[in-house]
C-alpha cells in the first residue's frame, strides 16, 4: 500500500492510500463519516487477487486532507478529476461507502465523460427527500438538522471531544450481523484506526461533511449514465434501506442488491467483489 498526499491545483493537499494491483483498472474509494482513506487497508490483498486499483482520498479536514471551507458536494468532483489525472487514469469507476455514498452519486452527475460506473454501499440518499428522515440514526439525524458549520462543530466537541475521542461511546444499537464483524479482531482494529485517523485535525471535518450531507443534493441523479449498483443491508440500523432504493430508483438504470442479514458494516465484506464489478468494461 501507498500512502501518500497530492497537492491540489489550489494548493490544498490531498491524502489518498493506493492499494490492490497498481496496473490494474482504477476504482476511487470514498470513506464514511467519520472515517477516513485507511477504510480499506485490510482488503489490500482482494483487491489484488481481483486485479483492481483501489485509491481512497481523505475528504477535506479528515486525515492528512486541508480542509476546504463552505464547501459542497459538488466541489469534490474537481478534486477526484485532479486525482485521476495524477494517477494518469482518463475513465474510471467511483465507489462510495456510507456518508461517501452521495460522493459516487455526484462524481457520476458531474463528471460524465470520466466515470464508467460508479457504487454506492449503505449510502446516505438525498437528504432533499422528505422520507429521507424517517428512521435515520437519531445522533447523526440531529447534527445535519443543525445546519450551520461552525455550531455544528461546537455540537460535535460537546458530544465527542475536540478530538473525537468519545465518538464510539455514542453508538447506536447494531445488527446482529455487525456485532458479529466487529467480534474479528482485525476489523475492530482497522474500524478504530480509520476513525482514529479521521479526527486527526479534529472533528470539523467530521462536522462540515454531517452537515454537507443534510443539504439537498446540488446536482441532477437523473442525468447519470454510467452503469450504477446500490448494495444495501436489509439490517441496516444506521442508514436506513429505503436510501438504497430512492437512490437505485433517481438513477436511470441502477441496479439494486439487498442482503437480508447485512448491517451498516458486515457489508463491507462486498467491497472486493464490486470493484471487480465495477471495473469490468475497463478491462
Amino acid at each position: 500500500m501507498i500512502d501518500t498526499v497530492l497537492t491540489l491545483p489550489d494548493g490544498r493537499s490531498l491524502a489518498y492510500t493506493d492499494c490492490g494491483e497498481p496496473a490494474g483498472p482504477l476504482v476511487v474509494y470514498f470513506h464514511g463519516a467519520p472515517t477516513s482513506r485507511l477504510d480499506l487497508v485490510g482488503a489490500e490483498e482482494s483487491f489484488r487477487a481481483f486485479g483492481v486499483r483501489v485509491v481512497s482520498p481523505d475528504r477535506p479536514g479528515y486525515g492528512g486532507s486541508s480542509p476546504q471551507a463552505g464547501r459542497g458536494f459538488s466541489d469534490w468532483a474537481p478534486d477526484v478529476a485532479a486525482l485521476a489525472d495524477h494517477l494518469g487514469a482518463e475513465r474510471f469507476a467511483v465507489m462510495g461507502l456510507s456518508s461517501g455514498g452521495p460522493y459516487a452519486v455526484a462524481c457520476a452527475a458531474l463528471l460524465p465523460e470520466r466515470i464508467v460506473s460508479a457504487g454506492v454501499v449503505a449510502g446516505v440518499t438525498d437528504m432533499g427527500w422528505p422520507d429521507a428522515w424517517e428512521g435515520y440514526e437519531q445522533s447523526e439525524a440531529t447534527l445535519m438538522r443543525i445546519g450551520d458549520e461552525a455550531a455544528a462543530v461546537r455540537w460535535c466537541e460537546e458530544h465527542y471531544g475536540p478530538d473525537g475521542s468519545r465518538f464510539f461511546e455514542s453508538a447506536g444499537e447494531m445488527a446482529a450481523a455487525d456485532t458479529a464483524w466487529l467480534e474479528d479482531e482485525a476489523m475492530a482494529n482497522g474500524l478504530f484506526t480509520t476513525v482514529s485517523e479521521a479526527f486527526h485535525q479534529g472533528v470539523g471535518g467530521f462536522a462540515q461533511d454531517i452537515t454537507v450531507q443534510g443539504r439537498p443534493w446540488p446536482f441532477d441523479p437523473s442525468l447519470i449514465t454510467a452503469t450504477t449498483r446500490v448494495l444495501h443491508g436489509q439490517a441496516d440500523t444506521f442508514v436506513p434501506i429505503a436510501h438504497g432504493r430512492h437512490t437505485a430508483d433517481v438513477i436511470p438504470g441502477a441496479s439494486l442488491t439487498t442482503f437480508p442479514d447485512h448491517g451498516h458494516l458486515s457489508i463491507i465484506t462486498e467491497i472486493p467483489q464490486l470493484t471487480a464489478d465495477l471495473t469490468g468494461s475497463l478491462r
